[in-house]
């Protein structure tokens, strides 16, 4: 925004003043257009000041300049504004029959290769070689009849060439920046009123450059028709664009329908602009825009103070931006309207087409950058929330599976606890019964239990638990089951495996628990022994907890038996 104010500023400063060598100005409207030189001689001429502004007209006229000598050299140049005018016929007053006088004809229906001044602003040279000389433009056009013409030494029309082609510089500059950054911002987000902003910044930035006369070098000059509609059609599609801009802008916030409808009725006028623009009624396009141009931003206004929801922007700030832009609008337009033929050309032309085009685009700008920077909040935050969603969901997972884990493995050892490792047994056993596989059941017990947490504590006896369990479950394949009955009392299913390869499982388990040396204390180590009662399925159909109970019973046996043995089922023995 602060760019965009010092080049604003800079824009309307006024140009510096040049030494302009006119003496006079008249006019005279030839309504019928069919005056010539001649009689226009011999007519009342009205006094006018530096801009002839008639607006769009289908008369012809006529203007008188005395313009005196320079104070060295006779070269003056007729400069000759502005660059869209069609067509500027040049008389030199010689004091002869005026049907002899010199003429030469200049304007966007010439060649611009053909024009005196290499240029894009029309104008003649003459040679004021006495100390004045009176001079007759006759200016017929289908654009809007503003006419300015100062009498400038050559020098002084360079400069001034110079700092037109600076302001256009500045133009071109800033909507082009505001185009690229539009692009940008509408690649990244992908918001349909944001690609509306860059089809009107494109256009706007185009009629500019058409209607400042640079286009003139690439234009065909043997089409005429083409060579107006290059300013004609841009000049109602920004109307046009910026309609579908701000219906857009304003969706959001729900306005009423009614007013909505009222924007989309305002959108049909370009096809008929077009179709007139094609069938040569240009004037009448152009006129049908000027009256949309006032009536549109009037109405955005009344829309801008409907609007029923809040968004981003604000509904204060955007009824902020269209209240202040139509009404410096409107003080131009009555400006314009109160001294229309005295206006300083300065601050009627490029300036104020570029004026109004870094203003419009800069606060549409600023406007979707306000969107922008609330979406982008919005989906920082949305991203933010999905983080911890995700955050929150995974800790509930997590304990989800530490309660699921807590409730089928015992809090001690870690082992399956009896409830798991019954399910978990039971299924492979039921699963053994049904295939005719292989099934061997243990149950095992630390010896001498009690007496160790009499002499060392439960502390100790814990550890003891601990440690039984880690060398068990170390021997063991990850297909077998192990689990913590109760107490010091653990259970182990080993699948597919029985007879003398399950003994030696359990012989194996035997002899590695009473070779460990287990620390109860910081310098106390203790060995234990295990006794295992061992049964196996052997093509019995039998419910696991009968299995359980004969493996139990086997148990107390090998311990009734001297313990830190093995007890295999008789069944199998024999």
């Amino acid at each position: 925004m602060r760019i965009l104010l010092l080049l604003v500023g800079s824009l309307l400063a006024p140009l510096a003043s040049a030494g302009d060598l006119v003496i006079s100005r008249a006019v005279l409207e030839d309504a019928s257009g069919t005056l010539d030189i001649a009689e226009v001689v011999g007519r009342e001429f009205v006094s006018v000041g530096p801009t002839l502004s008639k607006g769009v007209s289908d008369s012809a006229y006529w203007l008188r300049l005395r313009v005196r000598a320079p104070s060295s050299g006779s070269t003056v140049v007729l400069f000759v504004r502005q660059p869209f005018l069609n067509e500027i016929r040049l008389y030199e007053a010689d004091g002869g029959n005026p049907a002899a006088w010199r003429t030469r004809v200049t304007g966007n229906h010439y060649a611009y290769e053909q024009r005196e001044r290499a240029s894009n602003s029309l104008g003649f040279f003459v040679d004021v070689v006495g100390p004045e000389a009176t001079y007759y433009l006759r200016l017929k056009t289908r654009s809007p009849s503003q006419l300015t013409v100062e009498a400038l030494t050559p020098d002084e029309a360079n400069r001034l060439d110079q700092e037109f082609d600076l302001l256009e510089v500045f133009f071109a500059t800033a909507m082009l920046l505001l185009l690229c950054w539009a692009i940008q911002s509408y690649f990244l987000d992908r918001l349909p009123v944001v690609g509306l902003f860059v089809i009107h910044q494109a256009v706007f930035t185009l009629y500019g450059i058409a209607i400042t006369g640079y286009l003139a070098p690439w234009l065909p000059v043997h089409y005429p028709q083409l060579v107006e509609w290059s300013t004609a059609i841009p000049y109602c599609a920004v109307s046009f664009t910026t309609l579908l801009f701000c219906r857009a802008l304003f969706k959001p916030y729900q306005p009423p329908r009614r007013l909505m409808r009222g924007l989309s009725l305002m959108l049909l006028i370009f096809p008929v602009q077009l179709v007139a623009i094609a069938l040569g009624h240009i004037p009448f396009a152009v006129i049908i825009n000027l009256v949309l141009i006032r009536v549109s931003w009037w109405y955005f206004v009344l829309v801008a103070f409907s609007l029923r929801q809040e968004h981003a922007p604000s509904r204060r700030l955007l009824q902020t931006v269209f209240v202040v832009v139509t009404l410096i609008f409107t003080l131009f337009w009555l400006s314009g309207a109160s001294s229309p033929s005295d206006t300083k050309s300065h601050l009627y032309g490029r300036q104020t087409l570029i004026a109004n085009g870094l203003i419009i685009g800069g606060l549409f700008a600023a406007l979707l950058n306000a969107r922008l920077r609330r979406l982008l909040e919005e989906t920082q935050r949305s991203a933010m929330e999905l983080v911890m969603a995700r955050k929150t969901l995974q800790s509930e997972r997590m304990l989800k599976e530490r309660a699921e884990t807590q409730a089928r493995t015992d809090y001690l050892t870690g082992l399956f606890n009896r409830r798991h490792f019954v399910e978990l047994a039971e299924r492979e056993l039921v699963r053994s019964i049904r295939y005719e596989r292989p099934f061997t059941l243990m149950m095992i017990d630390v010896d001498h239990f009690k007496s160790i947490n009499d002499q060392w504590g439960h502390s100790a006896g814990d550890i003891v638990l601990q440690k039984v369990a880690g060398l068990v479950g170390g021997m063991l394949r990850n297909v077998d089951i192990c689990g913590r009955i109760g107490g010091e009392e653990f259970a182990v299913a080993i699948l597919e495996t029985a007879g003398a390869n399950a003994r030696d499982v359990a012989q194996r388990l035997c002899t590695t628990v009473a070779d460990a040396r287990i620390a109860v204390q910081e310098d106390a180590f203790i060995q234990v022994t295990i006794s295992i009662g061992l049964v196996e399925l052997g093509g019995r159909d039998i419910a696991f907890d009968r299995l359980l109970n004969e493996a139990d019973r086997l148990m107390y046996s090998a311990k009734q038996q001297g313990r830190n043995r093995v007890v295999v089922g008789e069944y199998y023995a024999a």
